[in-house]
């Protein structure tokens, strides 16, 4: 649930099956002074109840200015150890940070580290409609977040 701090309105409220080892969510302020999340879990469209033990976990982008639009972004948590977003380069290249290795369940193996660029996941996401009223394409919403820039909060 994602609740606009001054007015405790809620903007955003969704059910994502998530394990309790997925990583955290993240947000990147934007220049439109709102706030991009980032969140892991899995999406399950309604009237499909089929449930596997393990869920895949993804990332997904929300964004308020489409509060019935969850785009999936191509990562899963296989193997995440730790995840963070951040800006690389002042007010413009938003990326986000992955650590991967083995569980601490398991037994100790290599680890490597991956910056994935926000702008090309988002080019490249599945638009999933939370509700039925589709109001642009797909690909305008794309392009629309492609186009976000983002400011640094210090």
């Amino acid at each position: 649930m994602i609740v606009e701090s001054g007015s405790g309105a809620v903007q955003w409220d969704l059910k994502l099956n998530s394990r309790a080892e997925s990583p955290g969510p993240a947000t990147l302020s934007t220049a439109d002074h709102r706030s991009a999340f980032l969140i892991w879990g899995e999406y399950q469209a309604a009237g499909n109840e089929t449930r596997s033990r393990a869920p895949l976990q993804k990332l997904y982008l929300f964004h308020p200015s489409y509060t019935n639009v969850l785009l999936e972004l191509r990562n899963s948590t296989d193997q995440i150890i730790a995840f963070n977003a951040t800006l690389f380069e002042r007010s413009r290249h938003a990326c986000y940070v992955l650590l991967r290795g083995p569980q601490p369940s398991e037994e100790p193996g290599s680890v490597s580290l991956m910056k994935r660029k926000l702008k090309e996941d988002v080019s490249e996401s599945r638009v999933i409609w939370l509700s039925q009223v589709a109001v642009d394409s797909e690909q305008y919403v794309r392009d629309r977040l492609y186009r976000m820039r983002f400011h640094s909060r210090v």
